[in-house]
């Protein structure tokens, strides 16, 4: 079932073009353990919210080593771990190309980590003024990352610096899912687009976890179609999860001016933008950019207008709150909130917002290995940010 959320309170361009908020830090990150709300009473938890680590660069993404060991990135290109009471920043990226809404993007731990060391990361690269999205393994030795190598890059580069996509999910099947944004491109206005399935603009990508292509992906052996590719027609799909109880691929992407999406991502779907969208152009008289369905596209699950602008994703399954348990929370830069969601199959049920207004643009949301609930928050003084019961 596919329905339209109204929100109250209009948000222009809020697909996050203004990465950059005005608040400045020139100190240093450091772990924390300050109770910043002492008390949040929602429908079904009761939680405070504590920080645990302070003074992060415009924060990406974040995730957990197998010993808790925390792995968090910051758009300028640092890759961080913190351990214990201390922060790391670890050597050995690739290069990185920092600019607009580029950067060091994602990062995640495979489930088979303890067997093999690697870890995953998501990032923008350049070549020849042109950038796209990349993603790459390595190891860690101590503050060093080892064994670096670059797997996948996004095909054709183009020159604009914003709608990276860049999540990482993996799956049971032992295969890597990563979303590649269509950087900012139409087809009415170039030659590529995510209407031309030739490319990997505005595609989901399914790769085996050493880069190669798993041979059962849906466009194996298609001349018209890299065989890399999932699903097409994205814009920029900035969260992204597996459902622990279905093993789907859940995404949300950015609408334009409204039309945020929440879409179940099966493979060799064609998702519409920019044929179909529910948003319009950002500047008045806020023209219509496609129609609302056509054949052969696939609707939205749910969407959005005005655009929260969502970005990261989890379908919570810890232990601390366990009234929340399955459900789905979707962090928001612009309407800087967590919107938590409950589904039915492939129906939204219910939908509550939380902390809006209360920490900033959230960028990411992910289940902590304690059971916690955890937040990143964008800024260049960003932080970690835990939501634990209270009674």
């Amino acid at each position: 079932m596919r329905t339209l959320i109204g929100v109250l309170s209009l948000v222009l361009c809020a697909c996050a073009f203004s990465e950059e908020p005005d608040d400045t830090t020139s100190d240093p990150p450091s772990v924390d353990d300050t109770v910043v709300l002492d008390r949040v009473e929602s429908e079904e938890a009761t939680f405070r919210v504590v920080r645990t680590v302070k003074n992060l660069e415009h924060p990406w993404g974040v995730d957990w080593l197998p010993d808790g060991r925390t792995l968090i990135t910051e758009r300028p290109g640092k890759l961080r771990v913190v351990d214990e009471g201390t922060v790391t920043t670890l050597s050995g990226l690739l290069d990185i190309w920092v600019g607009g809404q580029g950067g060091l993007l994602d990062v995640a731990v495979p489930p088979d980590y303890e067997e093999t060391g690697w870890i995953y990361f998501t990032y923008s690269t350049s070549g020849k003024g042109a950038k796209g999205t990349a993603l790459a393994r390595a190891k860690l030795n101590g503050a060093s990352l080892t064994s670096v190598e670059e797997l996948y890059r996004q095909f054709p580069f183009v020159d604009a610096s914003i709608h990276f996509g860049a999540r990482i999910s993996f799956s049971d099947d032992g295969t890597v899912i990563v979303t590649l944004g269509e950087r900012g491109q139409r087809q009415a206005d170039s030659d590529i687009g995510a209407q031309d399935s030739t490319n990997t603009i505005g595609t989901t990508i399914r790769l085996n976890r050493d880069g190669s292509v798993p041979t059962d992906n849906p466009f194996v052996g298609r001349d018209d179609v890299p065989d890399e590719v999932y699903s097409y027609g994205h814009r920029n799909q900035q969260g992204m999860d597996i459902r622990p109880e279905t093993g789907a691929i859940w995404q949300h992407e950015h609408g334009p001016h409204g039309g945020d999406e929440l879409n179940l991502v099966q493979p060799a779907e064609n998702y519409g933008w920019p044929a179909v969208t529910y948003g319009d152009e950002y500047t008045p008289p806020h023209l219509e950019i496609g129609g609302t369905e056509a054949p052969g596209m696939t609707q939205p699950v749910e969407y959005w207008d005005p655009s929260p602008a969502f970005s990261g994703m989890t379908f919570y399954t810890g232990n601390k709150l366990p009234n929340w348990k399955h459900h789905l929370f979707m962090g928001a830069l612009a309407h800087q909130k967590v919107l938590r969601v409950t589904l039915d199959g492939k129906t939204v049920t219910h939908q509550e917002e939380l902390l809006e207004g209360e920490l900033g643009r959230i960028r990411d949301v992910a289940t902590g290995p304690d059971g916690s609930l955890y937040l990143l928050t964008d800024a260049s003084n960003g932080g970690l940010y835990r939501l634990e019961p209270v009674e």
